[in-house]
């Protein structure tokens, strides 16, 4: 596998957590904001404390931690979140990728676009350029706008073997999905 110098993937993650920081957490897509707004009743406001409070993340990270470990993929994408930038816990990065991995399964858009950023850099997880266009493809698959530009870079990054390689996974991921009940 074809190592990129490290400065152009960390560039792109640096930009995007900074566009993300600066917008609070990351845009939430068509998806997912339909499925919150089914899920809104179910889900106190609570789970959004981070985005109304000031340097005190302790009661957001307590309701993240709680949602995360109920198996909700909202609270598992935040408390990931909240690892991966540090805010009211160490910066962790191999925790943050743990808790978006566990969101990334259940389908969760952004969550899926930050573990390939993660992977894309080798923060928290081994590089793997292949994995890293497969997370972000299918974020972007649903829309998720960060995903779709970012998925463009991530394709120049890949020799045509790698290439082949993340075509031919994510279409394994496609038929399984397809192959689940709904």
């Amino acid at each position: 596998m074809k190592k990129i110098p490290a400065f152009c993937p960390a560039l792109l993650l640096l930009l995007s957590l900074l566009s993300s920081a600066a917008a609070g957490f990351s845009a939430v897509s068509p998806p997912q904001a339909e499925r919150a707004a089914q899920q809104s009743a179910a889900i106190p406001a609570p789970l959004l404390l981070a985005q109304h409070i000031g340097d005190d993340y302790s009661e957001a990270i307590i309701w993240y931690r709680q949602r995360a470990e109920q198996g909700q993929a909202e609270g598992q994408y935040y408390l990931g979140l909240m690892y991966a930038l540090g805010k009211g816990l160490p910066r962790d990065y191999r925790k943050a990728a743990m808790w978006f991995r566990k969101a990334a399964e259940q389908g969760y858009a952004d969550a899926q676009f930050d573990l390939g950023r993660l992977y894309a850099v080798g923060d928290g997880v081994e590089q793997d350029l292949v994995q890293a266009y497969v997370l972000i493809s299918l974020a972007a698959e649903q829309g998720h706008q960060k995903a779709m530009k970012t998925r463009e870079f991530m394709a120049i990054q890949l020799s045509p073997q790698e290439m082949r390689q993340a075509s031919e996974l994510l279409l394994r991921l496609q038929q399984q999905s397809q192959q689940q009940p709904k």
